[in-house]
C-alpha cells in the first residue's frame, strides 16, 4: 500500500492510498474516526460494494444508510442533488458524520457537491471504482454538477480520505480501462512521460498500481501548489477545453472526449509552441483505442459550449498548451488557434456535413 498526500500549508487536507485488498481499510479508518454515523452513496453497478461496506460498519456500530444515484452524467443534475439532501434530511444527518462515495468519477463529483454544501459542509470519503476516478476525479477536492454546461457549479471539498483498490481497477471490463487510460496518460503528457512510456510499451496491460501510483503523485503535488486553481493547477486541464465540449454536445464519455480533446489541443500546441509530439500523442491514444476525432459532434455546438468554459477570462479563451512533453503552459488563444484545434479533430462546420457523417 502507498501513500499519498494533498497538503493546505502544512496541514493536511487528503489522504490517498493506493493498494490491493483495500475495503477493509476504508471501514477501520471510518470506525477508528469521529464520526458516528455514514452515508453510503453508490451508483447501480456499484451497489454491491457499497453494501459491504454499509454493512461493515453497521456491525462495527456506525449507523451506516445507503443511497443509490443514477449512473453517469445522469446523477449530475441539480434534481439529484436535491433527492440525496432529502435522504440526510431524513437520516437525520449532522455535521459530525461522512459522506462515503463508492463509484466513477460522476458520482465523486457529485458526492463532494453535496458534502461541501450540505449544512455547509460535511466530511466525505471516496472509493472510486473506475480508472478514471482514481486518477482524476477523485483526487484534489474539485466537484461539480452540470447546469447548461460541464461542471459550471461546483465547490472544492477535498475528500478527508480516497482509497483506491488495485483488484476492483483489475476488474473493469475493456471499455472503461480505455476510458480511464486517456486521463492518465494526459498526465503523462503534462508532466510524466515514464506513464507514457509504460503505456506504449504494454497498452491496456499496463501494470494499473504503477499508473495510479504516478498519476496520483503528479496530481497531488500539482493541488497541492495551487489548493483552488489560481495558477499552476490549471495545467490538469490540458485537453479538457475542447473536451469538455464535445462531451456536453455529443453525448461522448469523458475519457473519449478528454482524446479527443488532446488531440485538439496539441494540434493548437503546434501551432502556437511549435510542439512537435502530436503525432506521438494520436498514435498512443488509437492504439489504446481511444476516439482522435469527432465527426459526430458539430462544431457550432462546440464553440458555444467552449464560450462557457471555466478557464475563460476577461482576456478570452484559455487552452493548456504544451511547447513539449512535461512542458505545459496556460495560453489565451486566438480565434484562427480554436480553428486549428477544431480542424485536428475534424469538426464538421455545418448541418450537412453532420449528416454526411452520420450516413
Amino acid at each position: 500500500m502507498r501513500r499519498h498526500v494533498i497538503t493546505a500549508g502544512e496541514a493536511v487536507a487528503s489522504e490517498i492510498v493506493v493498494g490491493r485488498a483495500m475495503l477493509d481499510v476504508l471501514v477501520e479508518a471510518i470506525v477508528a474516526s469521529p464520526h458516528t454515523a455514514a452515508a453510503v452513496l453508490c451508483q447501480p453497478s456499484t451497489h454491491r460494494i457499497a453494501d459491504r461496506i454499509a454493512g461493515a460498519l453497521a456491525a462495527a456500530g456506525i449507523r451506516a444508510s445507503g443511497y443509490t444515484l443514477p449512473d453517469g452524467e445522469e446523477a449530475k443534475r441539480m434534481s439529484v442533488v436535491e433527492s440525496v439532501y432529502r435522504h440526510l434530511n431524513q437520516q437525520r444527518f449532522t455535521r459530525g458524520d461522512v459522506v462515503v462515495a463508492v463509484g466513477g468519477g460522476s458520482l465523486t463529483d457529485v458526492a463532494g457537491f453535496v458534502a461541501g454544501t450540505y449544512l455547509r459542509g460535511v466530511s466525505v470519503m471516496y472509493l472510486p471504482t473506475t480508472l478514471l476516478g482514481a486518477v482524476d476525479a477523485a483526487v484534489g477536492g474539485k466537484t461539480g454538477v452540470n447546469v447548461d454546461g460541464k461542471n459550471l457549479a461546483g465547490v472544492f471539498r477535498h475528500p478527508e480520505l480516497v482509497v483506491v483498490d488495485v483488484d476492483i481497477l483489475d476488474a473493469l471490463p475493456v471499455r472503461w480501462k480505455e476510458e480511464g487510460s486517456a486521463e492518465a496518460v494526459k498526465t503523462g503528457f503534462i508532466a510524466d512521460m515514464e506513464i507514457v512510456r509504460r503505456y506504449e510499451a504494454d497498452l491496456l496491460d499496463v501494470d494499473l498500481e504503477e499508473i495510479v501510483n504516478r498519476s496520483v503523485a503528479v496530481k497531488a503535488s500539482v493541488v497541492s501548489d495551487d489548493f483552488t486553481e489560481t495558477g499552476r493547477r490549471a495545467i490538469l486541464n490540458y485537453g479538457h477545453t475542447v473536451g469538455h465540449a464535445i462531451e456536453s454536445s455529443s453525448g461522448c464519455s469523458h475519457g473519449d472526449a478528454v482524446a479527443i480533446g488532446m488531440v485538439a489541443a496539441g494540434a493548437a500546441s503546434h501551432h502556437v509552441l511549435g510542439f512537435d509530439g502530436a503525432d506521438r500523442q494520436v498514435a498512443l491514444l488509437g492504439a489504446l483505442g481511444l476516439p482522435t476525432d469527432a465527426r459526430s459532434a458539430h462544431r457550432d455546438a462546440v464553440r458555444s459550449l467552449m464560450a462557457l468554459d471555466k478557464k475563460r477570462d476577461d482576456t478570452g479563451l484559455r487552452f493548456v498548451l504544451l511547447s513539449a512533453f512535461e512542458r505545459p503552459e496556460v495560453v489565451t488563444v486566438d480565434d484562427a488557434t480554436v480553428e486549428v484545434a477544431l480542424d485536428a479533430v475534424g469538426l464538421p462546420s455545418d448541418p450537412d456535413a453532420l449528416e454526411e457523417v452520420s450516413r
